[in-house]
């Protein structure tokens, strides 16, 4: 990876999981890579960045899993194509930027009940703390039927690799058209620019 691109701050890498919390989980599955796409919670546990999630219990991911417990989460953020008219300079091609995290660590699975439930509260949590009463009162048949379709996981992060393509090794020139445009884009060109600016590459 080119050392312009590379981010290693572990703050800012926990950041971009937790705005993206729709990961790709891959790992071996009958000696194949298999992902599987599921929303989780990132967040930092007695020092150690830890990845909690659930899949189908007829997913068979689950128990390749638990036979070899090595996983990739990869965390996507914001991405915009890139057209070379944006560019002073005419001699240029098209690109894509984008903001990725790779997480690599062991995986745990978890069949407790109570554990499950209590991922499921954090997850409401997470990304609609507004449901969380109806969430309580679901008819108990219902909510013990949906504990049993679900197996937990949890993934203890061994490794965290950031990239931040965004254009900073551009040239002075470009940045001008280059800031405007993406401030005026939608909500990935703009999320870029904040990042930018936040990284210090735009004023």
């Amino acid at each position: 990876m080119p050392q312009h691109f590379r981010e290693d701050d572990p703050a800012l890498l926990l950041e971009v999981m937790q705005r993206y919390p729709f990961a790709t989980l891959v790992s071996n599955v009958d000696g194949k890579l298999f992902a599987t796409h599921v929303p989780v919670l990132a967040r930092q546990v007695d020092g150690a960045v830890r990845i909690d999630g659930h899949v189908a219990r007829a997913n068979p991911h689950w128990q390749a899993l638990q036979a070899d417990p090595a996983a990739l989460v990869i965390f996507q953020g914001p991405h915009t194509y890139i057209s070379p008219t944006r560019y002073v300079g005419k001699n240029r091609v098209p690109t894509w930027n984008y903001i990725a995290v790779h997480a690599s660590g062991t995986a745990l699975i978890e069949h407790d009940v109570d554990a499950k439930l209590a991922l499921l509260a954090s997850l409401v949590e997470q990304n609609e703390p507004g449901y969380h009463a109806q969430f309580d009162q679901l008819d108990t048949g219902l909510r013990e039927g949906l504990l049993k379709a679900i197996v937990g996981f949890t993934i203890r992060v061994d490794q965290l690799e950031g990239k931040f393509k965004l254009g900073q090794h551009r040239l002075a020139e470009d940045q001008p058209d280059m800031q405007a445009w993406h401030e005026a884009g939608g909500e990935n060109e703009r999320a870029i620019a904040q990042w930018m600016q936040r990284l210090g590459h735009w004023a």
